[in-house]
């Protein structure tokens, strides 16, 4: 007979990722530990190559996390090391996150003989042919997540099958007063046409071609403002080419916040410029808000933002961007449109309730044992 649910010892999560630095996929596994937690679930998440902020957050909840001694570049004995807590944690699934935590967690997996679970969140890192190989190696030894259907669409090419879980966020509640407050946080005065970008300060981000589309932008609407969210090994060149361009004194580099809330909240348009990008966390976090968004058609973008849910430009084109920002500043019932548009579609398809669910349900999968109900099962691909 089986053992009723609340004598059972909880299911124990270990969630592998490179660092606690504040980003996307951080956030992201913040979420979903936190969440789980409040569902029985215990999580621990695991970063083997640098501290941050996500680590303190996680912490606040009531999530326990360790920092390992990890190395750039290749380290087998971290595989040891992480065996030896899993050991120690009895965990009973492993969760990793990317390609980099891939290569130590599934042969760690494989000796302390717990499963595995596996979410790829871009296909952009396979750019070598040993990447591909791993890519090739993740089916055969564990459960294999996309965060988009375009990212599932890239591992046909794979053997095995996999399932769509899109990233969640939650939807706040608040009024009109929030932006505001926000705005007074921030020093920026009510009348000024405020776009935001909370991205790293990477090449992939293409904060380059922003400014190049902010100067254009303020040919049209003086009183655009750009607000940069986030740091990254660009943040030097980057000050600099602001200057260049004759755009310093309409941009503010914020560097990383512990709190994006007020950031969205202030928002006028939010924007990101990528090159490439899986479904980015920040687009859905400002979509939440009822933040207009303007964005690259990349990655799982066009998905997130098609039907009137959001704006979609071609990447590398500045012109094209900044007139559509124009186009959100000239037209505030449109903008309005656009966030309202974007909020239903983040409650309907993005919620963290949803991503928990789905999680849940292959948690339930690999153990085989009861857990929370699920409200709704996972998108299969193959």
């Amino acid at each position: 007979m089986e053992q009723p649910l609340a004598r059972r010892s909880p299911l124990r999560v270990a969630h592998l990722i490179q660092y606690f630095a504040i980003g996307g996929l951080e956030r992201m596994v913040q979420r979903l530990a936190t969440a789980s937690a409040a569902r029985g679930v215990e999580s621990l998440v695991i970063a083997y190559l640098g501290d941050g902020p996500v680590r303190t957050a996680l912490q606040s909840h009531g999530v326990k996390t360790l920092l390992l001694d990890g190395r750039p570049g290749l380290d087998p004995a971290l595989v040891l090391r992480l065996r030896s807590v899993l050991r120690r944690e009895r965990i009973d699934i492993l969760h990793t996150h990317h390609l980099g935590p891939f290569v130590y967690g599934a042969p760690a997996a494989m000796l302390t003989g717990c499963r595995h679970v596996h979410t790829e969140h871009s296909h952009e890192l396979y750019d070598l042919p040993r990447r591909r190989l791993l890519g090739a190696m993740m089916s055969p030894l564990s459960k294999v997540v996309a965060v988009t259907p375009e990212v599932s669409e890239y591992r046909k090419r794979f053997p095995g099958r996999c399932r769509v879980i899109p990233n969640g966020v939650a939807v706040p509640r608040g009024d009109a007063s929030m932006r505001s407050g926000a705005r007074r946080r921030l020093g920026i005065d009510d009348d000024r046409f405020l776009v935001g970008c909370a991205a790293r300060l990477s090449a992939e981000k293409n904060h380059f071609g922003l400014l190049d589309a902010l100067a254009r932008l303020l040919r049209e609407e003086p009183r655009a403002l750009l607000a940069c969210a986030g740091d990254g090994p660009l943040r030097g060149r980057l000050h600099a080419a602001a200057k260049d361009v004759g755009v310093a004194d309409h941009v503010m580099w914020l560097g990383n916040l512990e709190d994006m809330g007020p950031f969205y909240a202030a928002l006028d348009a939010c924007v990101l410029n990528s090159t490439r990008e899986g479904l980015p966390l920040s687009l859905l976090e400002a979509m939440a808000f009822r933040v207009p968004v303007v964005a690259t058609n990349v990655g799982g973008v066009g998905e997130l933002l098609g039907g009137g849910a959001g704006i979609l430009v071609p990447p590398c084109d500045p012109a094209r961007l900044a007139a559509s920002l124009a186009s959100l500043a000239a037209d505030p019932a449109r903008a309005r449109k656009i966030g309202v548009d974007g909020q239903e579609r983040v409650r309907a398809k993005y919620s963290v309730d949803s991503m928990v669910d789905r999680y849940l349900a292959l948690y339930r999968e690999v153990v085989r044992r009861p857990l929370p109900p699920a409200r709704m099962e996972s998108s299969p691909c193959a």
